[in-house]
C-alpha cells in the first residue's frame, strides 16, 4: 500500500521515504474517555472543550502505529492485521500482543493522528530519548489544558 506523506509527521522524513528512526505520535481520543476516573485524576488541569489525546512512541513511523491501533484493538486483536508503511516490517503483518492497541486507545481512539502536535519533536534517536520525549510532550500538552494519556507512562496504573 503506497503512502507518500511521511514528511507530514517528521522533520527528517522525506515525502516518499521515511527516515527509519523512532517517532513520537499523538492520536485523538473520544471525549468519553473523560468519564474514566483515572483519566480525570491524571489530568487535573484539563480545560473543558480541549481535545483528549494519546501520546505514544514507536520504532515505526506514526502512520504504521496508527494502523496498529486501528486494526489491533484489545480483546479482538488476534487474527487481525496491520500495515507497515515505513518498511521496518514491510507490508501486511499479523497482530501480536506488542502491536495491539492499549486498553485506552482501543476503546476511545478516533483513529486520527494529530501531526501538528508532534512533528517538530520527530525523529527521536534511541529508546531512552524516545521515552523521554513521550513523557515531555505529554506534560507539555497537559500544561496547555489537553486531556492526555501517555502510553507507557500512564499505563503503569490501572484505569478504574
Amino acid at each position: 500500500m503506497a503512502f507518500n506523506s511521511y514528511q507530514k509527521h517528521c522533520t527528517k522524513c522525506k515525502k516518499s521515504k521515511p527516515c527509519s528512526q523512532r517517532h513520537i505520535y499523538v492520536m485523538e481520543l473520544d471525549s468519553k474517555v473523560l468519564e474514566l476516573k483515572k483519566f480525570k485524576e491524571t489530568n487535573p488541569n484539563y480545560e473543558q472543550g480541549m481535545p483528549c489525546v494519546y501520546v505514544g512512541k514507536s520504532i515505526h513511523h506514526p502512520k504504521c502505529r496508527q494502523s496498529m491501533h486501528n486494526n489491533c484493538k484489545p480483546g479482538s486483536w488476534q487474527g487481525k492485521k496491520w500495515t507497515c508503511y515505513c518498511k521496518k516490517k514491510p507490508g501486511i503483518n499479523e497482530a501480536t500482543l506488542a502491536t495491539r492497541s492499549s486498553s485506552v486507545i482501543g476503546k476511545y481512539m478516533t483513529g486520527y493522528l494529530l501531526p501538528q502536535l508532534y512533528k517538530s519533536v520527530n525523529p527521536q534517536r534511541g529508546p531512552n530519548n524516545n521515552s523521554m520525549a513521550e513523557e515531555i510532550l505529554a506534560a507539555e500538552l497537559r500544561s496547555q489544558g489537553y486531556g492526555v494519556w501517555a502510553g507507557h507512562h500512564d499505563s503503569k496504573s490501572k484505569f478504574s
